[in-house]
């Protein structure tokens, strides 16, 4: 994994990292929740790792067709620029993604 992750991180001109912790302990965890279900675009690949528990990424390569990916601790998802994309737990509530970034992004965390 530790090969695989440096080489994104080259390839992807990664030069900033937070780790993000989701949880039914976090300040106003619903209504975060309703905005990360919310489908985004970026300007930049989005680039997660699971450090533990599991997640879903739900991802739109087509108008209305939605694919669902479970990831789990170890798992490493890079999703392409422009490709529509939300986020939500599992029904255990809780995980903590280490992303990564190619500068330092408003709202990241460290």
């Amino acid at each position: 994994m530790k090969k695989r992750l440096s080489a994104v991180k080259t390839e992807k001109n990664v030069t900033f990292t937070d780790v993000f912790t989701v949880s039914e302990t976090m300040l106003d965890f619903d209504d975060k929740m309703e905005q990360f279900y919310e489908a985004q675009t970026q300007k930049e690949d989005v680039i997660s790792l699971v450090v533990e528990g599991t997640c879903y990424y739900d991802v739109e390569p087509e108008d209305d067709s939605w694919i669902r990916v479970q990831l789990e601790k170890g798992d490493l998802i890079v999703i392409p620029k422009g490709l529509s994309h939300r986020f939500t737990t599992t029904p255990q509530n809780f995980v903590k993604i280490q992303r990564f970034f190619s500068r330092k992004v408003e709202g990241t965390q460290g």
